[in-house]
């Protein structure tokens, strides 16, 4: 018969055993030792200095020393001024105080960890880390850090690493939400449909939709409210949180600030003046600019800070700065003078004088010639030569030069048209006039008739003709003669 139990190592008490209580109190203080077992640690290498009565410990180190040389792997109890070693079985737990974990004894493995074996849990219906998960949060986190990190290959991962999330349908919510004192600030997900979309509030309550990508095509959306700013000697684009920036104001600017890897779209109310710096503010051309209302910018800052106007564009639709003469590859050196140059430039580059005012030795229009106002057709100041040709002519003088010398034509040389010559207002041809076509009057009324002049030949819409009653005419030629406008069938003043 064995002398102690076969798992504890009890001592048993033998037949007619004198001293029995001694074996029966060695037997206590073990089953005091290892039942409901918890030590104060499991590091250390050496008895402690001070220890109490009946302090325990683990033995995890292979090369105790001291008090505990060849213990390795033992549980120990400081008793009656010794130290006791009781060795282990496998499947035996101990609670280790100092990490308040539990440990089992593995045999060969010596102890280990509860949270080292546990490796699988399932169907958990809550789960909190470092605070309480309720109904609402079935799992709930309280960190200050979290970390993921992919499972390598070389332990039998793939080095990847996909965080999956799923919802149940495309009008269903799946998100991450992030607040500031328990207040939404941003959400990104498939927020009610499947496109993701970023939201942002400044309260919790009013959300605004800031960009969307839509699942089909990929295409972005970028919500790009504009902030207005004031002209002024810099205007901080990086520091207005806006894609699209209003520019009101006259004021003069010379900055756009420092920013960097800024981009920004302008828009001008006002007439600012930009000045160019190419150590500040880069302005198309390379020359400062006024601003019109309406005027449009695409501005861009470099990792540097310095911004640069990429485009312009005038709201009149014109260009901002025409190209330079040698920019032209495409045209001969008379067409670069006529295109970049001044009128007179272009005039004397074309062979018509050396001014504004083109001189012409023979001028053929094709469709006909029209005289604005302002302009005359002169042969005997040299700017037209001897001779006019024009399929028509249409002439809009007025009542005498005297009136309106600037929309009197005069004409000295001659007139050869082939097409219709229209006379809107008096005109003094002093040379043969050849027409190819109708020669058209301007037309007036009785009442209406304009101060006559001798030789003056107009239309009267409603002039009688011989034999029309009185206020029956059906219109006449009539000429100016002795003091009145007459018909020339029987040179009697013309009446309604």
């Amino acid at each position: 018969m064995s002398d102690a139990t076969p798992l504890l190592a009890l001592p048993l008490l033998a037949a007619a055993q004198a001293q029995k209580h001694v074996t029966h109190n060695e037997a206590l203080t073990a089953l005091d030792t290892l039942v409901q077992l918890a030590v104060l640690d499991k590091d250390l290498a050496a008895p402690p200095p001070t220890p109490a009565e009946g302090d325990r410990y683990l033995i995890a180190g292979s090369t105790p020393t001291g008090a505990w040389a060849g213990w390795a792997g033992r549980i120990v109890r400081y008793q009656d001024g010794a130290w006791r070693a009781f060795v282990p079985k496998p499947g035996w737990f101990a609670y280790v105080a100092d990490e308040a974990d539990l440990y089992t004894y593995t045999g060969a493995g010596g102890w280990v960890g509860f949270r080292a074996t546990l490796t699988a849990l399932h169907n958990l219906t809550r789960l909190g880390i470092g605070t309480t998960a309720d109904a609402a949060n079935p799992f709930a986190a309280k960190l200050n850090a979290a970390l993921w990190t992919a499972r390598g290959s070389t332990e039998g991962g793939t080095g990847d690493l996909r965080y999956t999330l799923n919802k149940e349908g495309p009008a269903r919510v799946l998100s991450l939400l992030m607040q500031s004192g328990w207040s939404g600030r941003a959400e990104l997900g498939l927020i009610g449909d499947d496109d993701l979309t970023l939201k942002v509030s400044a309260d919790g309550g009013t959300w605004r939709e800031a960009l969307r990508v839509a699942r089909a095509s990929g295409g972005v959306d970028l919500a790009a409210t504009e902030a207005s700013a004031a002209a002024a000697a810099t205007v901080d684009l990086g520091a207005l949180a806006a894609l699209r920036v209003a520019l009101s104001g006259a004021g003069t600017v010379t900055s756009f600030g420092s920013a960097p890897n800024r981009l920004r779209f302008l828009r001008f109310t006002g007439a600012a003046t930009l000045v160019h710096d190419p150590a500040r503010l880069i302005l198309p051309g390379g020359a400062s600019l006024v601003t019109a209302p309406g005027d449009t910018a695409l501005a861009a800052s470099d990792g540097a800070g310095l911004w640069r106007v990429l485009a312009y564009a005038r709201a009149s639709g014109k260009a901002l700065a025409g190209p330079a003469a040698a920019e032209i590859a495409d045209a001969s050196s008379t067409g670069r003078a006529v295109l970049t140059g001044t009128p007179a430039q272009g005039a004397a580059a074309l062979g018509l004088g050396p001014s504004d005012g083109p001189t012409f030795a023979t001028l053929v229009a094709g469709s006909f010639v029209r005289l604005l106002p302002g302009r005359q057709l002169d042969a005997n100041d040299g700017k037209v030569g001897a001779r006019l040709f024009a399929r028509g002519l249409n002439i809009v003088g007025v009542a005498s030069e005297a009136d309106d010398p600037q929309r009197y034509l005069t004409m000295f040389g001659l007139l050869d048209l082939s097409g219709p010559l229209m006379v809107y207002g008096p005109a003094s041809l002093y040379g043969p006039v050849t027409v190819g076509g109708s020669l058209r009057l301007a037309s007036y009324t009785v009442a209406t008739v304009p101060v006559g002049a001798a030789g003056a030949t107009i239309y009267v819409s409603n002039a009688r003709k011989v034999g029309e009653a009185s206020g029956a005419g059906t219109g006449v030629a009539a000429y100016y003669s002795n003091g009145a406008w007459r018909r020339p069938s029987d040179d009697s003043a013309i009446a309604a």
